[in-house]
């Protein structure tokens, strides 16, 4: 009996249990993983091991800005096939209208419904090929509304959720180039970089902006333990709310951002979610500035520049 050895994230938690547990707590968890005593005594050892490698491998892409000023917008969490139609329609046609230097699409594009470990709607499980071909098209429209954009799609956990699933259902096929996120996209086709979940892109040494797998409670919760964790400044999405942190010290003020989302607030599978829909705009300079705008969509309408979009 060798069970199913957890990786990544689960693989971190799976070993704080084993260090914090007594004997009948280890017990437990071995039979949770249908393991051997032996072989769960191994994973928890072999952890900071694997961590490290981790560490290595999400170590953030960088970018650098040039330009006197450049402006980047930040979009994420359109979860297809929950994505709000309307509302991605305003925000393409503004972008559209803008014309930003760089689109960072910041991850959980597509839901990955029917490979969640959570409770499913059998009626939903033929239609994956479905979703991913409606996400190819919004990658597709973005190509064209803003085909001088340089664009960047950063994994989310819901994109990590097929990694996830292929690493623990078929290992063999996990490595096959043609399951890979940009194969199964073709993100090539649509000119669009890829960055692994939770690397990040670190911009100007300065801003970083990653997915996160972190989700507070309240409104800015976020951002505040996304400063503990990474410090410096950033932002994440993941949260699904709007919100802020500060803080300043003897060395500078430092500032973390949440980037709402783009979903339904009335998916099939929740009832009443605390988000917010919308979208940021980060201003770069050349002499290492930044400014962070963002865009709360209320009722399908944000203002900016004294414009009411609708």
């Amino acid at each position: 009996m060798s069970g199913l050895k957890p990786i990544g994230a689960e693989l971190e938690l799976f070993s704080k249990e084993w260090k914090e547990s007594n004997a009948e707590g280890k017990f437990k968890l071995v039979k949770k993983y249908e393991t051997t005593y032996k072989n769960a005594s191994k994973w928890a050892s072999k952890k900071k091991e694997e961590v490290s490698e981790k560490n290595t491998l999400t170590k953030p892409l960088t970018l650098k800005v040039t330009k006197d000023q450049q402006i980047i917008a930040v979009i994420g969490d359109t979860h297809n096939p929950y994505q709000d139609k309307k509302v991605i329609s305003l925000v393409t046609n503004f972008l559209g209208e803008l014309q930003p230097d760089v689109l960072i699409m910041n991850g959980d594009m597509n839901d990955f419904y029917q490979v969640s470990v959570f409770s499913k709607d059998i009626k939903r499980m033929g239609h994956m090929q479905e979703d991913i071909n409606s996400t190819k098209e919004f990658f597709a429209e973005m190509n064209k509304v803003m085909p001088n954009t340089k664009k960047i799609l950063i994994e989310g956990t819901h994109e990590y959720r097929w990694n996830k699933f292929l690493q623990h259902s078929s290992p063999a096929t996990s490595v096959l180039d043609c399951l890979s996120i940009p194969a199964l996209f073709e993100l090539g086709k649509y000119d669009i970089e890829y960055v692994e979940y939770e690397r990040g892109l670190l911009i100007n040494d300065i801003f970083l902006v990653i997915h996160g797998d972190i989700a507070s409670k309240h409104s800015g919760e976020t951002a505040k333990n996304q400063y503990l964790k990474n410090g410096g400044n950033g932002i994440c999405n993941h949260t699904h709310k709007g919100g802020s942190f500060f803080k300043r010290d003897r060395f500078g003020v430092w500032g973390w951002w949440e980037n709402y989302c783009l979903c339904s607030l009335n998916p099939d599978w929740i009832q009443n979610p605390n988000w917010v829909q919308g979208f940021s705009l980060v201003n770069f300079t050349s002499e290492q500035r930044f400014f962070v705008e963002q865009i709360p969509i209320i009722g399908n309408k944000f203002m900016y520049g004294g414009k009411l979009w609708k």
